[in-house]
């Protein structure tokens, strides 16, 4: 059945529970977005998995609406834009530092204009790097290319700003910038649907007009000037647009706030019992109306920006404030730290003391039972899942170099699950730039340093940014190791499908490219491995180990799958178990893997042993191989056999009662 959230059937004005995400999906299906490309980046990967779900739910919407997962965020900006020339609304989810990778295509997008379509860019930001290696502001991005920034602050307006980013771009010939963060992105709450449209056509059509599109002198300039003619424009329409309000208040010091910290703002007035401050919250954050802001602040004596990361708004509203000869004390980045993802205590630990207010007992005691909790609960490492097969080889570089100094080795280590390696036990990865940069780097070093160099990348990154790097490793002769993991995912980011699955070969694309040294290994044989990378480091130049072994959870709930249907069809089947026996606690099985499924724990007379919880454990058998004593050992078992006999048993018992 459809999710009746997202069908043309439920009736506008009716509400439902949605993610922050979600909504906005439901708002582009309420105002005809006819194609989505992405490149997907928490925390908007679930936006392209939403809109997958609706597209295989209602397979007539197919006919209109097109989702692509795209190789990078350059590529699946440039594809919006060619949609929206045809005449189409475009969505183009992408995280924060996504943005780093699309700025190339748009900053000439921006000056070419969207239409006859309309293209909106949103963005999924990391205040606090809850998903990301970074947490990069990028809302800088607006102003270098001169694109209007929505920042929603509910599901709600997730849903109704999308509709109006989209009338903008159209109208005015501009890609909209549409911010959320990862709080946004992921709250729920209820949303007030309105009418499903479609698309007005399958088809479109492209144009031809150099002067809009080819963005060449003299083109190009002309573009730029009319770029600041409809960035101006729509400053002066930004009242119509009622995405800003204000929460009136008599007192002469005033907030300017949006976004989730808003929400952080009201919460911590209440707390403090100021519900006398005004509050501006502003809905689109560039460009500003500069008339709403001097009427805001004209008759304060001090204003307070409340603003997650760097002073973005700070500076415009101080730069507004100069021009017009206002004399407002200003406080925003001085008090609140320019770093990390706000909270209800901290914003309000933060107005206290500009305010001369105390944090109510009920905060204070918030806080306390926090920092309690803290420290009751365990902290540890993020790793990888039991099974994983980035585990077994980071394990295997180890063991293969002598635990990285025999030979000395350098890892470059790059974007993906494998960053977890820097974690104990395994402690693998000396650097990590971005996505592909530490094959990048280590072409450089490569030059330089005598160590040897193994670099990592996922088969995901390759198809990203890798393809152009590995191009560049082997025109230069890079004396590097590059191990690709090899898993059929988009693993760190929801398992979506990396580009050109099931029909790019990574071995051949290697082959292609010049590379004349080349082993594919499967992770789980774990003497091979080893053999295959010391035989690499033996050799001089670019050499490819493809670690080909599919994502652990995937394979688990395809395996799962097939059980069930074969416990459906009352037919037997066998799994492999694997149990320690007779442990001498050398404990070499945890500080070689840390694998989740092994864990230390006491017999019945309470000496320590090592166990294998069988409920977490997904059968890789490494464990067994690295063992040095051989005291794990496999059988295979048939638990679907083994609970027909039992219900014999009991069938039995009953029976002779």
């Amino acid at each position: 059945m459809p999710d009746s959230r997202f069908t043309p059937s439920e009736p506008p004005g009716t509400e439902h529970l949605f993610l922050g995400n979600e909504a906005l999906v439901r708002g582009c299906l309420e105002c005809g977005v006819g194609f989505i490309a992405q490149y997907p980046g928490t925390p908007t990967s679930d936006i392209g998995e939403t809109y997958r779900r609706v597209l295989q739910e209602q397979p007539r919407l197919r006919d209109y609406i097109t989702h692509l997962w795209s190789a990078n965020e350059a590529v699946a900006t440039s594809s919006c834009a060619g949609a929206a020339w045809a005449g189409f609304n475009a969505l183009n989810p992408m995280k924060h530092v996504g943005m780093n990778v699309a700025s190339d295509a748009l900053s000439v997008i921006a000056l070419n204009g969207p239409n006859p379509g309309g293209l909106v860019c949103v963005v999924g930001a990391d205040p606090g790097s809850l998903g990301s290696h970074q947490e990069q502001n990028e809302r800088f991005y607006a102003w270098m290319l001169h694109m209007p920034m929505i920042e929603p602050a509910s599901p709600q307006e997730c849903k109704d700003w999308i509709k109006v980013a989209f009338l903008l771009s159209r109208t005015r010939d501009i890609p909209v910038y549409f911010r959320m963060t990862t709080r946004i992105a992921h709250s729920r709450s209820k949303v007030t649907l309105g009418k499903f449209t479609l698309p007005e056509r399958k088809m479109g059509r492209f144009e031809r007009n150099p002067a809009k599109f080819c963005s060449l002198p003299p083109y190009a300039i002309d573009n730029h000037i009319r770029l600041y003619h409809r960035i101006e424009r729509i400053s002066r329409e930004i009242p119509s647009l009622e995405l800003n309000k204000i929460v009136p208040g008599d007192a002469t010091t005033g907030i300017i706030t949006s976004g989730v910290p808003f929400g952080y703002t009201i919460e911590a007035l209440h707390q403090l019992e100021r519900d006398d401050i005004p509050v501006l919250k502003l809905g689109m954050t560039y460009p500003l109306h500069e008339k709403e802001i001097v009427e805001f602040l004209h008759d304060l004596d001090s204003v307070i920006i409340v603003e997650e990361l760097e002073p973005f708004l700070e500076v415009d509203v101080a730069r507004i404030a100069q021009a017009y000869g206002l004399q407002v004390e200003m406080h925003g980045s001085d008090i609140f730290p320019k770093h990390g993802e706000f909270n209800i205590g901290l914003v309000t630990t933060c107005l206290a003391r500009v305010l001369g207010e105390e944090p109510s007992q009920r905060i204070a005691r918030a806080r306390e039972l926090h920092d309690g909790y803290k420290a009751i609960i365990p902290s540890r490492f993020p790793t990888f899942c039991p099974g994983c097969p980035e585990r077994a080889m980071l394990m295997e570089i180890k063991k293969a170099t002598g635990n990285l100094t025999d030979p000395p080795t350098i890892i470059a280590g790059d974007i993906g699950c494998y960053v977890m390696g820097i974690m104990p036990p395994l402690k693998v990865s000396d650097f990590i730039i971005c996505m592909s940069g530490g094959l990048s780097a280590a072409i450089g070093m490569s030059k330089k340093v005598s160590e040897k160099i193994i670099a990592l990348i996922g088969d995901s990154t390759l198809m990203h940014t890798g393809l152009p790097v590995l191009a560049d490793a082997v025109a230069n002769d890079a004396n590097v190791l590059l191990v690709v993991f090899d898993n059929r995912w988009v693993a760190m980011t929801g398992h979506q499908p990396p580009a050109g699955k099931g029909k790019l070969s990574i071995k051949a694309l290697c082959n292609a490219m010049g590379v004349t040294w080349l082993k594919v290994v499967d992770p789980f044989n774990v003497d091979e491995t080893i053999g295959a990378i010391g035989k690499a480091l033996t050799m001089d130049g670019l050499k490819v180990i493809i670690c080909q072994r599919e994502c652990a959870l995937m394979a688990s709930r395809v395996m799962d799958r097939e059980r069930r249907e074969l416990q459906s069809q009352d037919k037997q089947y066998g799994r492999r178990s694997y149990q320690i026996y007779n442990c001498v606690m050398c404990e070499k099985c945890s500080e070689l893997l840390s694998c989740p499924a092994i864990r230390r724990t006491v017999d019945e007379f309470d000496n320590p042993v090592m166990k294998i919880d069988e409920d977490r454990c997904t059968g890789c058998g490494v464990c067994a191989q690295v063992c040095p004593h051989g005291r794990i050992k496999t059988t295979i078992i048939h638990p679907h056999l083994d609970a027909q006999l039992k219900i014999r048993r009991i069938e039995q018992e009953y029976d002779r009662k």
